[in-house]
């Protein structure tokens, strides 16, 4: 029962999973073939290796608007590279744009750490500063035609014919439980969001974990443009607009909490999978386009509602903060 309890989110999440998608495929058949169920994972993936890096800065008790602004750049910066080198050298190009993202992350987390300025001020500072850079850089022109091994870092097939991206949002989610539940960094993320005063006195610094939580971010943002790049096999300056919503409210909606201290590595994946059924649910529908941006809408207040709710509640009997 305890095991129930504590994972009540990410089972509830499940559920309406199923239950939309039962709810699809009485009018469309096709929704449970396994031909789409790839799609909607495939389709997902770049998001959901993102949405996880999401999850670790509001763990941390920030966040993090300027990330379709850095896909943009790395976006850019690895199918620069790629047309250069006619993608022989996939490794390395996909290397490069999480190294570029990764230092975009690290500046942010410089900037919050030291300066003291809410994650969100900064964040919104060096959105419109990346954003306006690489326009600037590439007078607003696309990059296309990109050919070699490298095209095959998303789309190859492997194991029961899923296409590798998938396989690299798996490995992503893997790695940072990891990090998350057997590390010290973990451990000092957990304790940073859930109390930074408490935290700070126990000597975790506070620079430390925002420097890494921000990086870490921007490295898998840095992952999901190269991702990106071999599986579109084009890149444009204007990529990556509206992402940081979708991030914040597939981490959200899996149970990690604004206020910090609390993540669930499983709920963002299904909070991604939930976006994800229900946009591919609406088109198989032929429901208009702008309802899929109202019912993600109505789903981001109600799972920040709920969390809120939940916080509450035991502050309420107890006169004080509960320990998460």
């Amino acid at each position: 029962m305890s095991v129930i309890k504590k994972r009540s989110r990410e089972l509830l999440l499940i559920a309406i999973i199923i239950l939309i998608g039962v709810v699809v495929s009485i009018r469309t058949p096709a929704f449970f073939s396994v031909i789409n169920i790839t799609s909607i994972l495939y389709g997902n993936a770049i998001i959901g290796i993102m949405a996880i890096g999401m999850m670790i800065v509001i763990t941390t008790a920030n966040i993090d608007v300027s990330v379709g602004a850095q896909f943009a750049v790395c976006n850019m910066i690895c199918a620069a590279f790629v047309k250069a080198t006619d993608g022989r050298y996939a490794v390395l190009a996909v290397l490069l744009s999480m190294a570029v993202g990764c230092v975009l992350g690290l500046f942010n987390g410089l900037l919050v750490a030291k300066l003291n300025i809410p994650a969100i001020v900064v964040t919104l500072g060096t959105m419109n500063i990346m954003r306006g850079g690489i326009y600037y850089l590439t007078n607003g022109n696309w990059i296309d035609g990109l050919s070699g091994a490298f095209t095959k870092v998303a789309s190859s097939r492997v194991l029961l014919n899923v296409p590798m991206a998938v396989y690299i949002w798996l490995f992503v989610a893997v790695v940072t439980y990891v990090i998350l539940y057997r590390t010290n960094i973990g451990r000092n993320i957990l304790a940073v969001g859930g109390n930074l005063v408490a935290a700070t006195r126990v000597g975790i610094s506070k620079t430390g974990v925002y420097l890494f939580a921000f990086g870490y971010l921007g490295a898998l943002v840095g992952l999901g443009g190269a991702v990106s790049a071999a599986k579109l096999k084009i890149a444009q300056p204007s990529n990556g607009i509206g992402y940081e919503m979708d991030l914040i409210a597939a981490a959200i909606i899996g149970g990690t909490e604004f206020s910090g201290g609390v993540a669930s590595i499983l709920g963002t994946v299904l909070g991604v999978l939930l976006l994800g059924v229900i946009d591919n649910g609406l088109v198989l529908a032929k429901v208009p386009v702008y309802w899929q941006d109202l019912a993600t809408g109505a789903i981001i207040i109600i799972a920040v509602t709920t969390s809120a709710l939940r916080e509450f509640a035991p502050k309420k009997k107890s006169g004080k903060g509960a320990a998460k």
